[in-house]
C-alpha cells in the first residue's frame, strides 16, 4: 500500500469515526464541521455543494453506505 492509499485510509476512518460518533449521540453535523474539525484542507473540499446539508444516519447500515461512499470519494480525488 503506498502512502497516498494510506493517507486516504486514514482520513476515511477519521470522518466514519465522527459520524459513527454522532450517530450514538444522535445528533447530526454537516461536511463543513467533519472538514474543519479534521483540518482538512480547504481546497480538497470548496467545490462541493453539499457542504451545509446535514447528516443524518438512522441506523448502523447507513453507516457502512457512507464508509463505502467516503472511500470511493477520497480514492478518486487524487
Amino acid at each position: 500500500m503506498n502512502k497516498n492509499d494510506q493517507m486516504t485510509l486514514m482520513v476515511c476512518d477519521a470522518i466514519v469515526k465522527i459520524l459513527e460518533l454522532c450517530y450514538q449521540q444522535g445528533v447530526t453535523t454537516t461536511w463543513r464541521d467533519i472538514y474543519k474539525f479534521l483540518r482538512i484542507p480547504e481546497h480538497i473540499w470548496d467545490d462541493e455543494s453539499d457542504m451545509d446539508e446535514k447528516i443524518i444516519i438512522n441506523q448502523e447500515s447507513d453507516l457502512v453506505i457512507i464508509r463505502a461512499m467516503i472511500t470511493s470519494k477520497f480514492s478518486t480525488k487524487h
